[in-house]
């Protein structure tokens, strides 16, 4: 009777946070269409053309416009956040829609498959910008990529000088003049070539640029990642670069860049904002890595417990340590299985963001694992679950925390 009871309480809980997940995308994919049927009314995002190729290269050619293409197939995940989160958005739309004859082309359907072929398209998605008097490729990129490193591919269609075909011709022939190799830096970036990024970045330095030179610190803050010799010159020259640029845009490179990485290089650098959070955070891996799950339990419930620690973030870097699927089932200690399960008890409840259907997908499956494990392994209910919780909201809903409390009628 009492695991009976035990294995319906689970089953609650479980359809609890599978309801509340299902909410928030409902609400979301609502706010999605209400957004897209606003923008088609009064503020497009990019207006694709379904046609045959050779009604668009006709259109293109009247309009003197290049033809923008998004080879895209129906399975690829970053085809689809690109179509979801960048291409509707007004910005992008006036621009795309100003400068291009815009193509949504299926790498697998119909014409695709041939017109995939012909412009060489081996990964999705990929951006291709075609001149329809000769039909070639003058500019290609591709990938996820923000609102504004997708605006500024655009822009690198539109300029002969800032095209890919032009820039890597020019790196192959030796132009290694600062302004080329900034350009080049940028379009490499925007296509995640970092190996190149970093080949070309060190020539930049080698040629006589310093992080002290403006439009230097401004390619290496946005493309240069790691702990590199040149964030361990800003430690130690980080007065003089907190003059230049701002504390608070140093302190933010310095915490970006140390998020991981060697501790004792990191512990020796300057302080900054973040680096005591990421030397623990670190210290939290290890543990978690080597399997020292009381070490890193302690130190994680420590971080809940701080009111000094920003928890948005501390919650943003748990919800991948404590991500059960990352475990082997048979392999997690009962005591650390519980203690994921806490955790992403406490992310699903207190993640600002309350449309992440994510944390409630697995927090979700978190508690049919405990379902799985009742017949299996004879072990019942982790007490937490059934009690309030200690730290942060004590209960599960939906609402934003932007939102005040509707006034109760006197």
């Amino acid at each position: 009777m009492k695991r009976n009871l035990i294995a319906r309480t689970c089953v609650l809980l479980a359809f609890c946070a599978l309801s509340s997940w299902c909410n928030a995308s409902a609400r979301s994919e609502v706010r999605l269409e209400d957004e897209v049927t606003k923008e088609v009314d009064y503020e497009p995002g990019i207006h694709f053309l379904h046609q045959p190729w050779a009604e668009l290269v006709s259109k293109a050619k009247a309009e003197n416009k290049l033809i923008f293409i998004d080879f895209y197939t129906q399975w690829c995940g970053p085809c689809l956040n690109m179509a979801e989160t960048v291409f509707t958005l007004p910005t992008v739309g006036a621009f795309y829609n100003n400068h291009f004859v815009c193509a949504k082309i299926d790498a697998e359907q119909g014409e695709g498959i041939e017109l995939a072929k012909k412009y060489g398209v081996r990964s999705y998605p990929t951006y291709a910008f075609v001149d329809p008097a000769t039909e070639k490729l003058v500019h290609r990129s591709g990938s996820r990529q923000t609102a504004e490193q997708f605006i500024r591919t655009g822009e690198g269609a539109l300029n002969p000088k800032l095209r890919s075909f032009y820039l890597e011709e020019q790196y192959a022939n030796g132009n290694r003049e600062r302004k080329f190799l900034i350009d080049y830096i940028n379009y490499e970036f925007s296509v995640y070539a970092r190996n190149n990024v970093t080949r070309a970045f060190d020539e930049l330095i080698q040629g006589g640029g310093k992080l002290t030179d403006k439009e230097v610190w401004e390619v290496y803050n946005r493309t240069i990642s790691g702990l590199t010799p040149y964030l361990k010159e800003i430690s130690s020259r980080y007065d003089e670069f907190c003059h230049l640029y701002g504390k608070k845009v140093v302190d933010a490179k310095l915490a970006k860049e140390t998020t991981y990485g060697d501790l004792k290089e990191i512990e020796a650098l300057c302080d900054f904002e973040g680096k005591d959070f990421n030397c623990e955070m670190i210290r939290i891996n290890e543990a978690v890595r080597a399997q020292h799950f009381d070490e890193a339990i302690r130190r994680i419930d420590a971080m809940i417990a701080n009111p000094n620690v920003d928890q948005q973030e501390l919650i943003n870097r748990l919800k991948y340590i404590a991500r059960l699927s990352y475990y082997e089932r048979e392999e997690i200690p009962q005591n650390w299985f519980n203690k994921c399960i806490e955790y992403l008890r406490y992310i699903a409840y207190n993640q600002a963001d309350r449309d992440d259907a994510y944390i409630h997908q697995e927090y979700a499956a978190a508690l049919e694992q405990v379902l799985q494990r009742i017949p299996n392994q004879g072990i019942g209910v982790p007490a937490f679950i059934l009690a309030e919780p200690t730290h942060g909201k004590k209960a599960y809903s939906m609402r934003p925390d932007v939102l005040k409390p509707k006034p109760v009628k006197k």
